[in-house]
This record gives structure tokens, C-alpha cells and sequence, in this order.
């Protein structure tokens, strides 16, 4: 009746914001018109003014996981702290990306539209085909790597650290973490050992995930 148009996906948005209330929901989306221009509210604009993460950026962050991408992982997680975001709201966000590909992997695209109501086709196209570059197994590990990180990001003094962890460890629980490369050791001529010479005691070798683990960290670093 008042003759504002609304993209696809700005109403999903809308009702999350309003944490199942029907007041502040609507209150939310008066703010949402009076803060758009004209008569129309875009998605773009709705996700900034709600302080939402980019489909853009958590796009970036899945594929990366996906693909094993480390490098292009912790980019991701950079671009949110260079360009002010909250990082908790990236985390549940994310979280929230995980969620939804972990049902439509379930189903067909056809099938999650009546799950995810209001979410434009080509954004569910554009989640099953994410979905496709995991295993149902390794969506589950990573939703709990990540959901874990939120429920410690509470009040952190280092956000930023506890990104580059959730990446290093979500990477992890892909199964397909960086090699780390090996170095051969140089040959040295064998000599009798002393007899006064105390005998070295074996230091205990780092596990597997600990040595990727730091060679991911070292990556982004890098």
C-alpha cells in the first residue's frame, strides 16, 4: 500500500533481525525504507544497514574452504577486519552460510526453496553448487569448528586471532590442508660416537594436525 518495492532476500534478512518479534521486525523494516532511497530497498542496502556480511565476502570465504584455498581463506578474513565489520557477525554469519548449505545438500535447489523462503533462485543455485564442494561429513566438522569460535568470540580482545585460528582449523577439518613441504637433511660423515658424549633423549614429534596447523598460520602470515 505504500508502494516500496523490496529485492528478494531483503525480507529474510528483515524477519532474522527481528528475532521472531512482529514489532520490531516491522519497526526495522520502517527504518530499512526510511533509509533507502526512493521507493526501493535493495539487497545491497538493506545487508549494509543491518550490519549483515556480504554475500560477496562469505561467497569468498566458502569457496576458499572449499577448495583448500588457504591463502584466499585468510584474505577473506582480513578484507573483514580492514573494512570494520564485526568480526563476531561475520563468524555467525558464516555459521548461518553453513547451516543453509548443509540442508540444501540434503535436498535439491527446488527442494530448499521451501525451507529458505524468500531467498532469491540464483542464491540457492549458487549454494547447492558451494555445497557440492564438500562432503556432508566435512560441512558438519566445519559448522562445529565455527560455532565453537562464536561461542568464545564473547567479549574477545583479539578478534583477529580467533579468525585466523577458525580458518587454520576449519582447513583442517576439510582433510585437504596444505602439505607442508619436506626438507632434506644434509649428509654428514659418520663418526664413533664418544664414550664420555651423553646419549641425546627423543623429543616427541609433533602430531600431524599440530605441523599443518603451524604451516597454515605460517602461510597466512607469509
Amino acid at each position: 500500500r505504500e508502494g516500496v518495492q523490496v529485492e528478494p532476500g531483503v525480507l529474510a534478512l528483515v524477519v532474522r533481525s527481528g528475532g521472531g518479534s512482529v514489532r520490531d521486525t516491522l519497526s526495522i523494516l520502517d527504518q530499512l525504507i526510511a533509509g533507502s532511497e526512493g521507493t526501493s530497498v535493495t539487497l545491497e542496502r538493506a545487508t549494509g544497514l543491518l550490519g549483515f556480511t556480504s554475500a560477496e565476502l562469505i561467497d569468498e570465504a566458502v569457496q576458499a574452504l572449499g577448495s583448500g584455498d588457504s591463502a584466499a581463506a585468510f584474505a577473506a578474513t582480513d578484507r573483514v577486519v580492514q573494512t570494520g565489520q564485526d568480526p563476531r557477525r561475520f563468524v555467525e554469519d558464516l555459521l548461518e552460510r553453513l547451516r543453509d548449505l548443509i540442508v540444501i545438500s540434503a535436498t535439491t535447489v527446488e527442494g530448499a526453496s521451501a525451507v529458505f523462503r524468500g531467498v532469491p533462485d540464483d542464491q540457492l543455485a549458487r549454494m547447492f553448487n558451494q555445497s557440492q564442494a564438500f562432503s556432508y561429513g566435512q560441512l558438519s566438522r566445519i559448522a562445529d569448528v565455527v560455532s565453537g569460535t562464536l561461542d568464545t568470540m564473547v567479549g574477545a580482545t583479539a578478534p583477529r586471532l580467533h579468525l585466523e585460528l577458525m580458518v587454520a582449523r576449519a582447513l583442517l577439518a576439510t582433510g585437504v590442508a596444505p602439505a607442508v613441504a619436506s626438507v632434506a637433511a644434509p649428509t654428514v660423515a659418520s663418526s664413533a660416537p664418544s664414550v664420555d658424549a651423553p646419549a641425546a633423549s627423543a623429543a616427541p614429534a609433533p602430531s600431524a594436525n599440530a605441523v599443518d596447523l603451524i604451516a597454515t598460520m605460517k602461510s597466512a602470515r607469509a
